[in-house]
């Protein structure tokens, strides 16, 4: 296949103003070698078919051009007009008629043109045909009426375009608005303009209040929006896309290229558009993306002069690393070469340091230890310093990657997801272990309290007792057991487990076993009577629970509700909630949103959790 890669001239495609000169390269075909035929495009300025010239791969070679239209290039195009009620206001229909109608007279002979309408029930109002009399009258009886349907009219206008796949597509669209349909998704839409490799005109009636940003969206994904305020605006768009469609070029040349792919620059004047040509194949470039505009670039932070300085200091950073953690690897001797290579081990050293490093602070500023108790009564299975550095290091790499490809808001978003909810989960899950402890907490005391009755110490009670009961009562015992058998006293042990996990009834029944083996008296029964009440106290909960079950829900519906919504109305009509994202009060609602609807849901929480 071609591979077309064109840069061109100017920078940006998607605008109003067509001064610069931008030199496109629509199709190479290289089908028949040596010979090798490149359709270009010239925006924003006149060319003759002498003033092209061309290099393959450094060398120039000699070219013949002429106007696409003498060529027997087939060239496709769709115009999809917006014909709903608002299409009346301020003469719009009348000036879109006057603009097509000079568009199709000045149209190529053999040019074909086929004419969709998206007001009301999108339909094709003329199918595919090189005539101008009959593309002139099917102008003329457009009639206007119903809501504007644009993304169902953009797919119609594609599925007609995949019925001509070779030929040099273009897809014109007037409107004054957006999309009020609810049957084709803006992503459908652009996604089936895109394959047809069609370059996208649009032209924005924006007369009044009218939102054209759904159009201005179609013309960024490879073509030229125009923003229409007046008729004589609307007059100066038809005459630019007129030009544009006129202003096409087929370079011919015989290619002296021993292998493939080949490089190609085609020039006019300071202006070049490069490309690769594969030899014995032929394929349309994608007009939609246009080559250069959306190839792989820095992140918009890192480009020019400023990008260049900081993307050397990362190169500095990084070698002055290099040069630490090879010198590091020379003062650690033969231990590391005895373990085959110094990389990986260097690569410890540094992390090591560096989770030593996020220790000795977090411990300063007792940090260090709640971590290590929230770890252990969740039982997740980390040190709590390696946690908490590969959490900030985590929170910080990707935040400043997403602020950099996707803007400083998103940047922002993401910082704060990535804070807060590693620890959720890990709250989370130690309040799910707290509440199946103490579930299980009265069976475990009952079953002790048997065992007792039937001649075993309290030792070999609690060790059989572990051996049934659950997770994680059972872990916790047996945790216990072998502190105890390692030298620790038994109730020293019961109490740092009532410690880890925070479990006031837990502390109780520990208490009330260090307060009988220290005065005496049936042990048994002690525990027994401990366990009733601990009964009691979980059926209590469980009645609260069940009491406020309807304002907890309440609280998860009112919190999930408005970002369900806003995630539904994105999904349905993303220019419309775009605003949110790009405009500076938008931005600021949300922020204000964001904060008020965490608070209400704070404090809906506080209601209903009642302690106990």
């Amino acid at each position: 296949m071609a591979v077309v890669l064109a840069t061109p001239g100017v920078a940006s495609a998607a605008s109003t103003s067509s001064a610069a000169t931008t030199l496109r390269i629509r199709r190479i075909d290289a089908s028949t070698p040596p010979g090798v035929t490149v359709d270009v495009q010239v925006l924003g300025g006149t060319a003759t078919p002498s003033s092209f010239s061309a290099k393959e791969n450094g060398h120039t070679v000699p070219v013949s051009a002429a106007p696409l239209g003498a060529t027997n290039t087939p060239s496709a195009t769709v115009i999809v007009v917006d014909t709903a009620s608002s299409m009346n206001d301020s003469f719009k229909m009348s000036q879109t008629r006057s603009g097509l109608l000079s568009l199709i007279k000045s149209k190529p002979a053999d040019q074909q043109v086929a004419i969709v309408a998206y007001g009301g029930t999108p339909r094709v109002e003329q199918q595919f045909t090189a005539s101008s009399a009959v593309l002139s009258n099917a102008v003329q009886r457009l009639a206007i009426g119903g809501e504007p349907q644009l993304y169902a009219g953009v797919a119609l206008a594609s599925g007609l375009l995949e019925g001509v796949p070779t030929a040099l597509n273009q897809v014109i669209i007037v409107g004054d608005g957006g999309d009020a349909g609810q049957g084709t998704s803006f992503t459908a839409a652009a996604g089936g303009l895109l394959g047809t490799n069609a370059l996208t005109y649009t032209i924005g009636l924006h007369f009044g209040v009218t939102d054209v940003s759904a159009l201005r969206s179609f013309a960024s994904e490879g073509g030229q929006f125009f923003d229409a305020t007046t008729n004589a605006g609307v007059t100066s768009a038809f005459g630019t896309i007129r030009q544009a469609l006129t202003n096409q070029y087929e370079i011919s040349y015989t290619s002296r290229a021993k292998s493939s792919p080949a490089a190609i620059v085609v020039s006019l004047g300071g202006v070049h558009a490069s490309g690769q040509v594969v030899l014995g194949t032929s394929e349309v470039g994608a007009a939609v993306n246009p080559p250069g505009v959306h190839q792989r670039q820095a992140p918009g932070p890192l480009r020019g002069k400023v990008g260049l300085a900081f993307i050397g200091l990362l190169v500095l950073v990084a070698a002055a690393l290099f040069v630490y953690a090879r010198g590091h690897a020379a003062e650690g001797g033969g231990d590391e070469d005895d373990d085959g290579g110094g990389g990986g081990l260097v690569q410890t050293a540094i992390i090591q340091r560096a989770v030593d490093t996020t220790a000795r602070i977090a411990e300063e500023r007792g940090f260090l230890v709640t971590v290590e108790a929230k770890l252990e009564q969740a039982n997740v299975a980390l040190r709590p310093a390696e946690a908490i550095f590969f959490w900030l290091a985590g929170v910080v790499v990707l935040s400043l990657l997403a602020g950099a490809l996707k803007g400083v808001l998103f940047g922002l978003i993401v910082f704060l997801v990535l804070l807060l909810l590693p620890p959720s989960i890990l709250n989370f899950l130690a309040g799910q272990r707290l509440r199946k402890f103490n579930s299980e907490l009265p069976d475990t005391l009952q079953l002790l309290a048997s065992s007792l009755r039937a001649g075993f110490s309290f030792m070999q009670g609690v060790e059989a007792v572990a051996q049934e009961v659950r997770d994680p009562m059972g872990t916790e015992l047996q945790r216990v057991i072998v502190e105890s058998r390692l030298g620790r006293p038994l109730e020293e042990a019961l109490e740092e487990s009532a410690q880890r996990m925070r479990s006031p009834d837990y502390e109780w029944a520990v208490m009330a076993v260090g307060i009988q083996r220290e005065v005496g008296g049936n042990l048994a029964d002690l525990l027994d009577t401990v366990g009733k009440t601990m009964v009691e106290r979980e059926r209590l909960r469980r009645d609260v629970k069940s009491l406020t079950a309807e304002g907890r829900m309440s609280a998860i519906v009112l919190g999930v509700l408005p970002p369900g919504l806003g995630v539904f109305f994105y999904l349905a009509n993303p220019s419309y909630m775009k605003v949110l994202f790009t405009d500076t009060g938008g931005q600021i609602a949300l922020g204000i949103s964001a904060v008020a609807m965490v608070l209400g849901f704070v404090w809906m929480r506080k209601i209903v959790s009642i302690d106990v």
